[in-house]
């Protein structure tokens, strides 16, 4: 008798343990999924709906029912439940998911093919980019943005994922949540990207130098735009036109140069933000300066050698033509 009571314990026991396992995976149905409801004791209640923003559902006879936060198989029962108090002949409905709604994703910017992407399970961001159709020519892998919605509406972050793709550090990808937007850079210069398989490693400090108070080089965080930049470096000097900072980025062995208006950025958002990337030497001009704003022959040799490489790339483009 004692044997028979441990076993209906252990059995118990296993049940209650296991049985998350065999729902864990079950798709949970949210605001803006579509839902095909059949009943197999009588077919002229089946329906197709839309699951609205507030959760619900309508159905004929029974009316309202919450469906936003249930699993299929959880809503199926509640219908039946329902049902059967004005119906006793309904036993069993089935309820699938026509359209994922809810688990959408939008994708802007450099892409092929932008727009609103839904899912039954959102995939990881380098699944995601290819499901659009991938980056155009002058888009930049090095620079995607993420925007988080839902509750962390705002949040933004710029991922590096041509390095993290290239390097076959796929699991260290974003997660990207219901809501989220991806935003494809356009790569500095709008000259063409460079190849997943041609991306170089880049020293982690970049360069201000020019009219600032503490020029050199700087260790580079993640996030780190040109005003950041000018803050690290002290601060723009008294002399300091920011209405002439110059850029100079390295692409590999090609070398790209951007002229940023700061203070238009600063005064009116116009010219959107220049996230800083490893290598780059930013360069402030001083009013009535010398050559790029920089007064300092040591200052001057710094750069030549990045500046030389631009006329060069110049040179080929231009003979190409």
């Amino acid at each position: 008798m004692r044997i028979n009571i441990y076993r209906h314990i252990l059995l118990i026991t296993a049940l209650v343990v296991l049985m998350p396992l065999f729902t864990a995976g079950e798709y949970v149905i949210g605001p803006e999924d579509v839902l095909e409801i059949k009943f197999w004791q009588d077919g002229s209640l089946d329906a197709d709906v839309k699951v609205r923003q507030d959760g619900k559902i309508s159905l004929d006879i029974i009316g309202e029912l919450q469906a936003a936060g249930l699993t299929t198989s959880e809503l199926e029962s509640k219908i039946v439940k329902q049902m059967s108090r004005y119906n006793k002949a309904i036993s069993q409905s089935v309820v699938r998911v026509t359209s994922y709604g809810y688990q959408k994703v939008y994708i802007t910017g450099q892409i092929l093919h932008p727009g609103k992407y839904t899912f039954e399970e959102i995939p990881d961001l380098w699944t995601i980019i290819n499901e659009a159709g991938g980056i155009t020519e002058t888009g930049d892998l090095t620079r995607v943005m993420i925007i988080r919605g839902g509750d962390l509406a705002g949040e933004v972050s710029v991922i590096n994922v041509a390095e993290m793709v290239a390097s076959g550090r796929m699991n260290s990808l974003p997660k990207i949540r219901a809501g989220d937007t991806i935003e494809i850079s356009r790569s500095p210069a709008g000259l063409p990207a460079r190849t997943l398989s041609d991306q170089p490693q880049a020293k982690n400090i970049f360069y201000v130098m020019g009219a600032v108070n503490t020029p050199g080089a700087l260790t580079l965080e993640s996030n780190t735009d040109v005003l950041d930049a000018l803050a690290l470096a002290g601060g723009p000097a008294e002399n300091a036109d920011i209405k002439e900072v110059t850029v100079v980025s390295k692409d590999g062995a090609n070398t790209q140069m951007v002229k940023i208006n700061l203070e238009k950025y600063i005064t009116t958002g116009i010219t959107g933000r220049y996230m800083v990337r490893p290598e780059d030497n930013i360069i402030v001009a001083s009013k009535g300066g010398g050559f790029l704003g920089i007064n300092s022959a040591t200052d001057v040799v710094a750069i030549l050698g990045a500046i030389s490489t631009s006329i060069l790339l110049y040179d080929a483009l231009t003979t190409s033509d």
